[in-house]
């Protein structure tokens, strides 16, 4: 059996090599198993020795019978015992416990030193850490040696959590503000040897949570008893994270729904174009005008519905709103059956006015004309609805209260209308105007909005001259504020005079206008254009002609909200189109022609020549190709403007803001940005 020797040392190779001297071998000529590796503590310090068994390999019969006395007495040898045999270990270890000197250091949260003749070790203590020397705390570096008794309390710090609850007004949402707790363990991280010490400590923070049955127990305190979330809550504990969490919310009363009028039959016009998600329009949504016979239904008062009760976090009812039934009212041409049905007595156009809880039905007479408006025929005036089946001749003119419709073509005629206008065919050479009384009332209108400005401002300049002590007011009660009013009239308010004479001049022209617009601008033309018999006595005279000229205006407004017209039509060529609201173009398109709408225009084909304005936006397919005409596209600073396809020398106007095409264009995109800024996309 081959010699075998189990050897120490403080790594494996010391631990070999002893072993192979002691055996007198080389390494090829044993078997090595490697017990246990070394471990290199701090300083000599908890370090542990390398541990090997070495065996002679069975190459000579004659190592059996070796005594086996030899081998269990080598074995017993320990690699500690032969280092302090070893007088060159014992230099290197004097060497090292010299390189100590003057430093310090920290081991196992303890803080050692070792004294020099020349240099003192220094410590620096750190937050969190509260060090002692000889019982006296050290605030600041400071000098420390062996003798020294050098004590260390660690400062561990705990925040709680701090949590309320919060109810909503309504009393249907509760919510728990939580800041969350902490606590910091510090230990002393283990330092190597330094002439200066920064002690330093290793943090490690754990939330601090907030019970559960705590914020539960709370809420039934406050009398919280509907609608609790217990996964919320136990979440927003457990989750160590600041925030405000809904931890119990009640139930809203369901709104009930008031009586309503429902129509039969889509017996209501369908005015507004409806954009598919393409940005493309759908011309099929743009409907014919409604019409009922003697004893249709039109429509029936649906009863109202009652919501459903709901309930706070506190178990309190909470009613629904009321609701209330609608009143119906029969106009002209209808009846009430069992107080719920409308039934029509007569044929014509059915119209539903709905103020309030109050619905008014009416069906408007239809006048309905089967041959050509020519001489022979006379205009036609009318108070209810016109539905032409032939057309409109040159010459003629057609107005109505009511919808007009003409199967035919208009050709060199003037079509007025209270509402809207579809022209089936061909509209040449003639004007349609659609909207309550006409265009005018839209152009009348924004120039009684810049004039009542005006008036104000020339008020205000009134005031402020009356107050300068050199100014003689008692001139002015004898003469009244004529002479004044044309002074300023002649100097600082230049734009008074003019806007008064553009109105008064429109007026004149257009006899059908009712008569507030005529009576008013006799007034006007009397106190700011024929001064000498003016009877302005005071800035408050001033001042109600002001507010008179804003409330025209505002009754042109408010009528345009309650009632948007249109114009539909097929071809338009050498004509001029006014709409309160909406113009379609569903046909080729448009050949110089002015187009003038307060809301939205689309025209479906091409544009060759004029100018079209709509408020809101325009739509056109395309823009003056094949004549290279001049066409002006105009929109508000609101609107928008679309254009598939543009040739040169297009202007597009948006607000004030302009811009020229001076080559072909697709897909343009035209709008004001934030800045107000005309922002014109495009291909080229």
């Amino acid at each position: 059996m081959g010699q075998s020797i189990t050897s120490k040392g403080k790594n494996s190779k010391e631990a070999l090599d002893l072993a192979l001297s002691l055996l007198g071998k080389q390494l090829t000529e044993v078997e090595v198993e490697i017990i246990e590796n070394g471990e290199k503590g701090f300083l000599g310090i908890k370090s542990k020795p390398a541990v090997v068994k070495v065996k002679v390999k069975d190459s000579n019969a004659n190592n059996e019978d070796e005594p086996q006395a030899i081998e269990d007495c080598i074995s017993t040898i320990d690699i500690d015992d032969y280092q302090q045999s070893n007088p060159l270990k014992k230099s290197q270890d004097s060497l090292k416990q010299d390189d100590l000197s003057g430093k310090a250091w920290v081991l196992d949260g303890k803080i050692f030193c070792k004294d020099a003749e020349d240099k003192y070790p220094l410590i620096k203590p750190s937050e969190g850490v509260q060090i002692y020397k000889n019982g006296n705390l050290i605030t600041s570096t400071e000098v420390i040696c062996e003798e020294d008794e050098i004590e260390i309390e660690l400062v561990n710090e705990e925040v709680l959590p701090i949590w309320e609850i919060k109810i909503s007004a309504d009393k249907l949402q509760v919510f728990l503000e939580l800041k969350s707790g902490l606590s910091i363990a510090r230990t002393l991280k283990d330092q190597e040897p330094e002439p200066l010490i920064h002690i330093k400590t290793t943090e490690v923070c754990k939330p601090i949570y907030i019970e559960p049955n705590d914020v539960i127990l709370k809420l039934q305190d406050q009398g919280i008893v509907h609608g609790i979330d217990y996964a919320v809550i136990n979440s927003s504990c457990s989750s160590g994270v600041d925030g405000t969490f809904l931890i119990a919310e009640g139930t809203s009363p369901t709104k009930g729904k008031d009586g309503y009028f429902q129509l039969y039959n889509n017996v209501e016009v369908k005015k507004q174009l409806k954009e598919r998600e393409d940005g493309s329009i759908d011309f099929r949504d743009f409907r014919e005008f409604p019409s009922v016979n003697f004893g249709q239904i039109i429509g029936e008062v649906i009863p109202p519905e009652e919501g459903k009760a709901g309930m706070t976090v506190m178990g309190e009812i909470i009613e629904p709103m009321k609701v209330y039934p609608l009143k119906i009212k029969a106009g002209k041409g209808v009846l009430l059956v069992d107080d719920l049905k409308v039934v029509s007595t007569e044929s014509g156009c059915p119209e539903v006015k709905i103020s309030g809880l109050l619905a008014t039905v009416t069906v408007i007479p239809k006048l309905v004309l089967y041959q050509d408006v020519t001489i022979e025929t006379g205009n036609v005036n009318y108070l209810g609805a016109v539905d032409i089946k032939a057309s409109v001749q040159d010459g003629m003119k057609v107005e109505a209260k009511g919808n007009i419709q003409i199967d035919g073509n208009v050709y060199r005629a003037k079509v007025l209308s209270g509402k809207s206008i579809i022209a089936n065919k061909n509209v040449i050479a003639s004007q349609l105007t659609a909207g309550n009384g006409s265009l005018i009332k839209l152009e009348l209108s924004n120039i009684l909005m810049r004039l009542s400005d005006a008036l104000n401002n020339m008020n205000a300049a009134i005031i402020q001259l009356t107050q300068v002590s050199a100014f003689k007011v008692n001139s002015l009660k004898v003469t009244g504020l004529a002479p004044l009013v044309k002074i300023l009239c002649d100097s600082k308010f230049k734009d008074i005079p003019l806007l008064v004479n553009e109105y008064v001049k429109k007026v004149k022209e257009h006899a059908e206008l009712e008569i507030e617009w005529k009576e008013f601008a006799e007034k006007l033309y009397r106190e700011f254009a024929n001064f000498h018999i003016s009877t302005l006595k005071s800035e408050e005279d001033i001042a109600n002609i002001a507010n008179e000229a804003k409330d025209l205006y505002l009754s042109v407004e408010s009528k345009n909200k309650d009632d948007s017209p249109f114009i539909k039509a097929d071809f338009v060529q050498n004509s001029e189109i006014y709409s309160n609201g909406d113009i379609l173009i569903s046909g080729p398109g448009v050949y110089s022609s002015n187009l003038f709408a307060r809301k939205n225009i689309v025209i479906k084909g091409f544009v060759r020549g004029g100018e079209i304005y709509g408020e809101d936006s325009v739509t056109i397919n395309e823009v003056g190709y094949r004549t290279g005409s001049y066409v002006k596209i105009a929109v508000s600073k609101k609107g928008y403007i679309k254009i598939k396809n543009a040739s040169e020398n297009t202007t597009i106007q948006v607000g004030g803001q302009s811009h020229i095409l001076f080559n072909k264009a697709k897909n343009i995109y035209a709008k004001l940005d934030e800045q107000g800024t005309l922002v014109v996309s495009k291909e080229e």
